[in-house]
């Protein structure tokens, strides 16, 4: 069975969004150090732009469901980052940057669930897999060729340059999306959406209960990859190379993610989840006492490996710990809970490397993530398999 046109299109417009947005964003942390920021305003910016993205994921789907459309929201979430860019490329202060980043998440909070439900609704449940895997890897190949077109772009263009070159794919996929039809109407009653009452958490297993308190402690741990990169700068290595660095982790990352997943299915998904928290604990162990620009390379590549495992085994697992009648509310809760600690982990990790250097900052992260891989381990006995 082919997939329909919808999905080829879907993924070109990811495709090209994420070139857009992978340009810009191996670069802003150097920009803001340039406008004056210290390393907690960049932890600020960075912990308001995926709280908010977080966030609005639910609002986003909510609203889809009560018009009744995907495409108006489509549109919405595609269309800021791509209309602001001019915010970005003519800042000068770090709140211009905040405004831009706070749009720009908020568009692909607005985005994610009407897209990841047009694409269900496109194809035969026979294909699904395909379609996600088809739209997924499209995503991840434009996070690579964004850092690349950057690296190549920055020595001509400069840093301001690149911010209004990458407005043309962000147009783009824009222009994409008006070729995009919705098959049907999808609007459901209001009195049937999910709505989260008080002792609603109760309801749900007691196994997802004890992974959302494991997450919520991993989530202090996950400060933004900002800090990477401007750990990479601060270990020596020139900024068009961060940028390369960049490029090479996204394209590891898509490269060992089928594997890795292949390999949760094999040897269990809880076993894959526990060595995620155990690379990321060693990761930002090594960033702590790294001491050249090679040792941050070398990590920011592990950093891959930990990303490819856990991102997908983590979801996985969470999907087995909920009733079918409760998934995608529960899911919902999961991903609102841990987006809202996103701002606190990256304030708090801010305000560690500003006041106390670096090396503490990364040393608190990885042992959050070792207190969360221990509660995990220690859940073990009683959680699902």
């Amino acid at each position: 069975m082919k997939l329909p046109p919808l999905v080829y299109l879907l993924g070109l417009v990811s495709f090209l969004m994420d070139v857009a947005s992978e340009m810009v964003y191996p670069l802003l942390p150097l920009f803001l150090a340039s406008l004056g920021a210290g390393a907690g305003a960049i932890g600020l910016v960075e912990g308001v732009a995926e709280a908010t993205a977080s966030l609005f994921k639910v609002v986003g789907g909510r609203i889809s469901d009560r018009v009744g459309r995907r495409k108006p929201l489509l549109l919405a979430g595609y269309g800021l980052p791509a209309f602001l860019r001019p915010i970005l490329a003519l800042a000068s202060s770090p709140w211009h940057v905040l405004l831009y980043r706070f749009l720009d998440r908020l568009g692909k909070g607005l985005r994610t669930a009407p897209r990841d439900a047009l694409l269900a609704e496109s194809v035969d449940k026979s294909a699904l897999g395909r379609a996600y895997g088809l739209h997924r890897g499209l995503d991840t190949l434009g996070a690579t060729v964004g850092p690349f077109l950057a690296f190549l772009l920055l020595p001509q263009v400069g840093v301001r340059g690149v911010f209004w070159l990458s407005a043309i794919p962000a147009f783009l996929a824009v222009l994409t999306l008006l070729w995009i039809r919705e098959a049907r109407s999808v609007k459901v009653a209001t009195d049937s959406l999910p709505s989260l009452r008080s002792g609603y958490l109760r309801t749900l297993p007691a196994a997802y209960r004890r992974f959302l308190l494991v997450s919520s402690i991993f989530a202090l741990a996950l400060s933004s990859n900002a800090f990477l990169l401007l750990r990479l700068k601060d270990l020596g290595l020139p900024q068009e190379q961060v940028t390369l660095a960049y490029t090479g982790y996204n394209f590891l990352y898509a490269l060992l993610s089928y594997p890795l997943g292949g390999l949760a299915d094999r040897v269990g998904l809880r076993r894959v989840v526990a060595l995620g928290f155990a690379l990321y604990a060693t990761v930002y162990l090594g960033f702590a006492w790294a001491e050249t620009a090679f040792w941050g390379v070398a990590l920011l590549l592990l950093y891959a490996l930990y990303s490819a495992a856990f991102e997908g085994a983590s979801r996985a697992y969470l999907a087995t710990l909920i009733p079918q009648e409760a998934k995608a509310t529960a899911i919902g809760l999961y991903h609102t809970v841990v987006g809202i600690l996103l701002l606190p982990a990256s304030l708090i990790f801010g305000f560690l490397w500003q006041s106390y250097g670096p090396e503490l900052a990364f040393g608190v992260g990885a042992g959050l993530a070792l207190l969360a891989l221990l509660f995990f381990l220690l859940d073990g006995r009683r959680a699902r398999p």
